[in-house]
């Protein structure tokens, strides 16, 4: 394969799983900054791993959410050491406010639950694939996607009640 053909592949694969891939670092981290570096780290890992381009789409897909995933471990590590900004960036990526709720409720879960909420919901992963991807049984699966809505379901309710106050 020439250069020329693995830069188009290359673009062609950042073009179609970026958003996929920033809102997995994201979710993730919950920080702009270091979502934006586990990004960079993700892309850079696909281009020297050139030979991924040529894999059929489902398997580059899970390629790169397991790479994301790798890489927000090692940030992850940091994280808990170095001060993080506040959910503020999720005003930035959506426009309706009940979103923004939504998502700021998502981000506030437990990390687990909020990766297997974030896979199901948002990207329309099946509980044997989030398995596979996040290498947990189904059953851990459904239990964190369970425990997650119980979660959303009680702070959301909070939040009616709230408003309903003011």
């Amino acid at each position: 394969m020439t250069e020329f053909e693995i830069k188009q592949l290359f673009e062609r694969a950042v073009e179609e799983y970026s958003d996929m891939v920033t809102g997995l670092c994201l979710v993730r981290l919950g920080n702009k900054h270091d979502a934006e570096d586990c990004y960079q780290n993700v892309f850079l890992k696909l281009y020297k791993n050139s030979e991924m381009l040529n894999e059929k789409p489902e398997y580059l897909k899970a390629w790169l959410i397991r790479v994301t995933l790798n890489e927000c471990k090692n940030k992850f590590r940091f994280w808990s050491r170095h001060k993080t900004e506040t959910l503020d960036f999720v005003n930035d990526y959506y426009d309706d406010s009940r979103d923004r709720q939504l998502m700021e409720c998502v981000m506030a879960l437990p990390e687990k639950n909020r990766e297997a909420i974030y896979l199901h919901y948002y990207m329309g992963y099946t509980v044997a694939e989030i398995a596979t991807i996040t290498k947990s049984r189904e059953n851990t699966v459904k239990s964190r996607l369970k425990r997650g809505r119980e979660m959303l379901k009680e702070y959301l309710t909070e939040d009616d009640k709230q408003e309903a106050m003011l």
